[in-house]
């Protein structure tokens, strides 16, 4: 997408060229806002009024300058108990250049600190979500249209911002498709201001349920509007395959949640839980945490990307980008390495696909951008001869101290050798009994599947189509002489760059297996397969030092299974009908097992996958607003295979 258009006049304020307007008053940003936004909203008072642990959600129609954005923050830490959450949901079109971005907040001084946090995780201009993290403040940036990227926010907002270019200048943005937004996305309670009061921003917010009040506006202008949410707060609407069949979960009140897995996915959905003030008890059937597929001592962080914007590389693109901005943060008691990955070309196929990528507007250069052999020559420290995707902010990680590093956030420690072996719903149908392999009772509020290809095996979860791919990496002395290796490659294969006197390669793939025995003929298998790509790595005689096998879980169509549980039989019933007639716009929501969540199957890309799944799922549980788009949600719930197969009818009453 395109960065904004804009230009300084004499003074220092930005001006937008596309809509020939001001991103604010000159010299009176800060306080524009508090008069506009901030007072009408009553959000000083309101803050003060948070409970513990109690989640606030702003929305905002232009992002612009993030000036709006920082001072609600900066509100928000003034006034707001420790352990309240903020997140605030803005939209924005056309995103500011990061250097035009940080010059606009040379104005406000007193908002240096809060600027420079954000200029650090500023996102580069991929269209669609982007979640950036400020402690217990979230910013998730929409970067498309306000209409478009609200109806695929799911989010229950309590206060508005009605922001962005007058009606006059941007009549687009002024639709009734955002005023219907604004009514879904609205409960009781929820207020609004707005600098604007034009005839269409009055009109379209009295028909979205709004009752108005006018105000005295700031500076030139003469009037603003504030309001309060009087309409009755509807469910989604239901649209059809396959957000109908697949509807939010209600959030559940229970602060105590078991998590059955201690790898990567159970250790970063424990993590996100753990932050919002959840107890949670994790449970693992082996000696100690990762000892599954996340147990390597290197590992990518990689996704192969599409050039067109569908739901898979939407996900993964913004997977990685999360995934980019977690491994600058992580400590240096977790090795990793941020100098850059390229994924080399390896086959025609592999070709187009670059030539395709390189052509798409969709993928920004900052996430990705096509380099010659020459330019990966001189970025990975190798010759090269082939060309590839270099991903600048990529690299690797320890994904075994990974993963102990996010459990030491947890207030209790790993139940470890406790094999979970039966779930059993209380008869209340509030909370869940854990059976283990000795018999052994816990009980939690909630429960998270998240013990990969084994997460099939309870009552529950017995339909789940599971994959499992065993898959063996190499690890080599690093040879005496020759070239260092400052970046990850992947062709077929992958190679990182050394790490204690030793190079990691693999992986092989044992498709339908689940043996994680090492074998010599599969190290031969990543040294040949190393050889024949980056020849000029591996002398003729090679030291092999060590290897590990582990299991990859996948899904049929490979996208992980991320979201809550339903009975398969029940959903049969309830829409077998309407579903092979096409008739789910007129059908009730489906209802989910109350509690029981699930979040596995990230196959070998679960350290770019398994951060921003892990978000998804504690927003799911916690009711916070969705990091994702509700149509990438959809593509990743669990029961969508079960719909399908009814969609199909090829599934029966089980």
């Amino acid at each position: 997408m395109d960065y904004a258009d804009l230009y300084f006049d004499q003074d220092g304020t930005p001006k937008s060229a596309t809509y020939d307007d001001i991103y604010y008053s000159q010299g009176l940003g800060h306080a524009e806002c508090h008069h506009a936004f901030i007072a009408p909203n009553r959000l000083p008072e309101r803050f003060r009024a948070l409970r513990a642990q109690q989640h606030f959600t702003i929305g905002e129609t232009g992002f612009g300058t993030g000036l709006n954005f920082m001072v609600a923050w900066q509100t928000f830490l003034e006034h707001a108990p420790a352990d309240a959450r903020l997140t605030f949901v803005s939209c924005e079109k056309y995103p500011i250049a990061p250097a035009e971005l940080a010059r606009s907040h040379q104005h406000w001084p007193e908002l240096r600190s809060l600027a420079l946090a954000l200029q650090a995780q500023y996102p580069p201009p991929l269209a669609g979500f982007h979640l950036l993290e400020f402690g217990r403040v979230n910013l998730l940036l929409l970067l498309d249209d306000a209409a478009s990227a609200l109806a695929e926010l799911t989010a229950q907002v309590d206060a508005w911002f009605l922001d962005g270019f007058s009606p006059v200048k941007n009549p687009a943005m002024w639709s009734p498709e955002l005023f219907d937004q604004l009514h879904r996305l609205s409960r009781v309670d929820t207020t609004l201001a707005t600098f604007s009061s034009a005839r269409v921003v009055r009109d379209g917010l009295l028909g979205a349920g709004f009752a108005l009040e006018k105000l005295s506006g700031f500076g030139k202008k003469r009037n603003s509007f504030r309001a309060d949410f009087i309409g009755r707060c509807e469910p989604p609407r239901i649209t059809g395959w396959p957000s109908s069949e697949l509807p939010a979960p209600k959030a559940n009140a229970g602060r105590h949640i078991a998590i059955i897995g201690a790898g990567l996915a159970g250790a970063s959905t424990a993590a996100e839980l753990s932050k919002r003030g959840y107890r949670v008890s994790v449970f693992e059937q082996q000696t100690g945490s990762a000892q599954g597929g996340s147990g390597n001592s290197q590992g990518a962080v990689y996704a192969k990307l599409s050039a067109q914007p569908e739901g898979t590389t939407r996900f993964y693109a913004q997977a990685l980008i999360r995934a980019h901005s977690l491994l600058a943060e992580l400590p240096d008691t977790v090795p990793h390495g941020t100098s850059g990955l390229v994924q080399l070309v390896h086959n025609p196929r592999e070709l187009t696909r670059l030539q395709q990528l390189s052509a798409a507007a969709y993928i920004p250069s900052e996430l990705a951008v096509a380099k010659t052999a020459e330019e990966l020559t001189a970025l990975t420290g190798l010759p090269l001869t082939d060309p590839g995707l270099w991903f600048a902010q990529g690299g690797w990680v320890s994904p075994a101290l990974w993963v102990r590093h996010l459990l030491q956030s947890l207030a209790e420690p790993v139940h470890l050798q406790c094999r979970i072996v039966e779930l059993t719903a209380q008869a209340d149908g509030h909370g869940w009994c854990l059976t283990d392999a000795q018999g052994q009772t816990y009980e939690a509020d909630q429960v998270v599947i998240a013990s990969a290809f084994e997460a099939n095996q309870f009552v529950q979860t017995a339909h789940l189509r599971l994959n499992t791919i065993a898959g063996q990496v190499t690890r080599l002395a690093v040879p005496e002489t020759g070239p260092t290796l400052k970046a990850v490659i992947c062709t077929d294969r992958y190679v990182m760059p050394a790490l204690n006197g030793q190079l990691t390669i693999g992986s092989t793939f044992r498709l339908k297996s689940t043996q994680t025995d090492v074998r010599a003929t599969e190290h031969s298998e990543n040294i040949a397969s190393l050889r024949l790509r980056v020849p000029s790595l591996l002398p003729d005689d090679v030291t092999i030092v060590g290897g590990r096998a582990g299991v990859r879980c996948t899904s049929p169509d490979y996208l992980p299974l991320v979201g809550p549980l339903s009975n398969p039989d029940a959903l049969w019933h309830q829409f077998r009908i309407s579903l092979q007639r096409k008739r789910t716009e007129h059908e009730a929501p489906a209802e989910h097992l109350p509690g029981l969540w699930l979040n596995v199957a990230h196959g070998s890309k679960g350290l770019c996958s398994s951060p921003l799944s892990a978000r998804l799922l504690a927003a799911m549980i916690a009711g916070e607003p969705y990091p994702v788009q509700q149509s990438v949600a959809d593509q990743l719930n669990p029961n969508r295979f079960v719909v399908r197969e009814i969609v199909r009818g090829k599934r029966e009453k089980g």
